[in-house]
């Protein structure tokens, strides 16, 4: 049985014995690991225990800065195990219009999700805008504008009084909470570019730059509305770390609907990439995460 490790607990003391993965009474077989995710501020790893992963599965290592509002992220990735050249050579040779075409898919579905959400907090809100152009600059152009329209609404919902979204160093707890949660979907899709053979640091949206998966920036776009729900439906535990991470982990299991049927999240994640893998040879049209009503519900 193939399984995703997530360590939450704040502190981990992790070795190998026999072949096994532990940390204090937990034990899991390292050959079963397809990813391992740590949000623990304080782990301390055996070098034994990291080589056998390193050669196993993709290693995510995260801490929360407190003092920067952010996640300080290491990656251990197995050399050259997930490498899909196809893919990789039709990423970087997208024509222009194919390449504006994923990006409009990818704005478009994050605007329709957000703008539901918004609908739900405030059943007046008129009709979202059109942004399906044909024109890359202008795509960004729009994108800009409707977080603008979005963001003081949305905190309005949540009656905080906050106007706006402050990406770095946050000082409002909701601001902080929306960093920590974005992180958490950020590091899903990076492993699972990694396993779909793409190179997480080549995007469409989001220009080449140093120590940034764009491509992962690019992807998160339509799922972002799964952490803005998130915090809206436990806004009294964001405060705290432990049960924020708890609300968190438990949104990657949760079942949302996607292509009309029920899957984790997680496994959207999964099925969405390999819908953009597939997109890029031409077989068949990219379907990124479009929110269900159902989802939408506070």
């Amino acid at each position: 049985m193939i399984s995703h490790l997530i360590l939450l607990e704040e502190s981990q003391d992790l070795h190998l014995e026999s072949s096994r993965l532990r940390s204090g009474a937990k034990r899991v077989a390292v050959e079963t690991l397809a990813s391992v995710q740590s949000f623990s501020g304080t782990s301390r790893w055996s070098q034994q225990s990291l080589e056998a992963l390193a050669h196993q599965c993709p290693v995510v290592l995260a801490t929360w800065s407190k003092e920067r509002k952010k996640w300080l992220t290491i990656s251990l990735l197995p050399r050259c195990r997930y490498v899909n050249p196809t893919a990789l050579w039709n990423l970087c040779r997208l024509p222009p219009q194919k390449a504006t075409q994923l990006a409009s898919s990818l704005i478009w579905a994050k605007v329709c999700n957000q703008h539901l959400m918004l609908g739900i907090l405030n059943p007046r809100l008129k009709p979202h805008p059109d942004l399906r152009e044909n024109s890359f600059n202008r795509i960004l152009r729009l994108e800009a504008q409707y977080a603008r329209f979005f963001w003081p609404r949305f905190f309005e919902g949540l009656g905080q009084d906050l106007f706006l979204r402050e990406k770095k160093k946050p000082t409002h707890p909701i601001n902080a909470a929306l960093n920590y949660g974005y992180g958490f979907l950020h590091h899903a899709i990076e492993w699972q570019c990694v396993a779909s053979g793409l190179q997480p640091d080549v995007g469409l949206l989001h220009k080449l730059r140093r120590s940034r998966p764009s491509l992962v920036c690019d992807l998160i776009e339509p799922l972002r509305c799964c952490v803005e729900l998130t915090v809206a439906r436990h806004l009294d535990d964001m405060a705290e770390t432990k049960r924020m991470a708890g609300h968190f982990a438990e949104m990657l299991e949760a079942k949302w609907i996607y292509k009309k049927h029920a899957f984790r999240l997680r496994t959207i994640i999964r099925l969405m990439v390999e819908s953009f893998v597939q997109a890029l040879t031409g077989t068949t049209p990219f379907q990124p995460f479009r929110l269900h009503a159902r989802d939408a519900c506070l």
